[in-house]
């Protein structure tokens, strides 16, 4: 598991009644940094459901506010809950949406997230002005690599293990600005396996996310 330090603000950020919304490009661990809330959510009793609008299955609960209601009483019933929707940006309208469901002072928190910060901001941000608490997450930085890379024993003196440990802190560096901190290629360790990750990212950004954009 590589660690965001992004995790601890959103942590924080589940009392509040703002929605939290999570932005940054496409495989940069939205998914996975929301599947780890709500993991530390069921553990503690608490009532949770997660919807994606890339699953078939999960759209026709998110076609209006109506239908999500309908699933959110359902699934969690009237009294507290944490609901999680990934992929906003392809729900038609999303800003409104979202607007909608918060200003109706429901009993649920939700913790929305989204790729393609471009296009969100231009679907959501206006919208939801004093509504939501903007999270950005960006690919793995070089300290959460490096972290990572050493098993987080220097976690917190990283600055003297690049200084002791010239060559290791070289070899990371040279890793990093060769494949970037997309976590899916940190964690292959084959290079060729890295090169075919990095190809379908890269290939996935600009079929999905450039070309609907534009």
């Amino acid at each position: 598991m590589i660690k965001r330090n992004l995790y601890p603000s959103l942590v924080n950020h589940l009392s509040k009644p703002e929605i939290s919304l999570i932005i940054g490009p496409r495989q940069s661990g939205k998914t996975t940094l929301m599947l780890w809330l709500k993991a530390e959510l069921d553990q503690k009793g608490e009532g949770t459901l997660f919807l994606n609008l890339d699953v078939e299955w999960d759209r026709p609960h998110l076609e209006s506010q109506a239908a999500l209601i309908r699933k959110l009483e359902l699934e969690l019933g009237k009294k507290r809950g944490f609901v999680f929707i990934d992929e906003i940006q392809r729900k038609e309208d999303a800003g409104r949406f979202l607007k909608g469901l918060y200003d109706l002072r429901l009993p649920y928190k939700f913790i929305v997230s989204g790729s393609g910060s471009l296009e969100l901001k231009e679907k959501i941000h206006e919208s939801l002005v004093g509504r939501k608490q903007l999270f950005e997450l960006t690919t793995l930085t070089f300290e959460e690599f490096a972290n990572h890379r050493t098993d987080y024993k220097y976690r917190n003196k990283l600055p003297a293990f690049f200084e002791i440990e010239k060559d290791r802190a070289h070899q990371m560096l040279m890793e990093y600005m060769n494949f970037g901190g997309y976590p899916r290629v940190v964690l292959e360790e084959k290079q060729d396996e890295k090169v075919r990750v990095v190809d379908e990212i890269y290939r996935s950004v600009l079929e999905r996310d450039i070309t609907y954009l534009l």
